[in-house]
């Protein structure tokens, strides 16, 4: 039986309106940054505990920190990170999967992070948990904004993302979520220089302008992509403020190419927003367990602090795991 990301809650929570009445939770964590969104959202939400989660690589200096609960560890991959976070709220009573009613604003968390977490989680055996994204009014240099900062030392799997080796083909396809950092776009592009790629566009965008910024942005690595002549065959769009929308399209691509080519091996790299992201993250938790999928990411030394200006629209999805 198909499972359908239809039933999912996806909830405008901020907006032209203002602020609709939230739920109150019992634990909240948002990973800061310099962005006004952040902020915003994390005064807004009730909840009986709030942390802020601290990146490094956001290269935050001492006076930069917020007040408050905050969670650090230097020196870790997104595995090692999340499990200290996660086991050290169980370990304190702050956490219990069985009966805390948990909110996480993704908004500020690296997407590795972001999508090891919804993993961790549904491994502990939580049943629930509320997500909140805060998009940007624009971005603060519009198509020229930087947002991985210093070398990228490494493309991998995420770690639990690595797929099965045994159910993998020969022939190799990666889909890519399109965001604005080139510089990542190019790196994974390289790194699988032989597999076919097809790029999703994120459309509807965030805001009017930045379905063209994203494009100009990708056209950059257009030789690299295998797709100099932004071909149509080559692209899909999902709505870029929607993670199930946009696992629902991957799971058409990904039917569609095995329907055609069974010999093949997927891999998916979600550069795009933060709720896509997690759209690629569920996609492959509830639909990957047969294909041996593997979703790899380009690392980063560092990320900027601050790309997006104040607070357009928040939404809250609502996942059961």
């Amino acid at each position: 039986m198909t499972f359908d990301y239809g039933l999912f809650l996806r909830e405008e929570i901020y907006g032209t309106s203002g602020w609709q009445r939230l739920e109150s939770y019992d634990l909240f964590l948002s990973a800061f940054n310099l962005g006004e969104r952040i902020k915003i959202v994390f005064n807004e939400v009730r909840a009986a505990k709030k942390i802020w989660l601290i990146h490094e690589e956001y290269e935050l200096g001492t006076e930069d920190l917020p007040e408050g609960d905050r969670f650090a560890q230097s020196g870790s991959d997104e595995s090692t990170y999340c499990r200290a976070l996660i086991d050290g709220l169980i370990a304190a009573g702050t956490l219990d999967p069985a009966t805390s009613r948990l909110c996480i604003d993704i908004t500020g968390i690296l997407r590795p992070h972001l999508m090891f977490l919804i993993l961790y989680l549904k491994r502990l055996g939580f049943r629930c948990v509320d997500l909140i994204y805060a998009e940007p009014r624009h971005y603060a240099l519009k198509e020229k904004t930087p947002f991985s900062t210093g070398s990228i030392y490494d493309v991998r799997p995420v770690r639990g993302f690595e797929g099965s080796p045994s159910a993998r083909g020969s022939n190799d396809f990666l889909v890519i979520g399109m965001g604005y950092d080139d510089r990542l776009l190019g790196a994974v592009a390289e790194t699988k220089d032989k597999a076919d790629k097809h790029q999703i566009f994120g459309l509807p965008s965030l805001r009017a302008d930045m379905y063209q910024e994203s494009v100009l942005r990708s056209r950059k690595v257009a030789d690299e992509l295998g797709d100099p002549g932004f071909s149509e065959y080559h692209r899909s769009f999902a709505p870029a403020n929607d993670p199930f929308g946009t696992a629902a399209v991957l799971r058409e691509i990904i039917e569609r190419r095995l329907s055609s080519v069974p010999d093949t091996s997927v891999m998916l790299c979600p550069l795009g927003t933060k709720p896509q992201a997690l759209g690629f993250a569920l996609y492959h938790l509830f639909d990957c367990e047969q294909i041996g999928a593997r979703i790899l990411f380009p690392f980063s030394k560092g990320y900027s602090a601050k790309t997006g200006t104040d607070l357009a629209r928040a939404w809250l999805y609502r996942v059961e795991l």
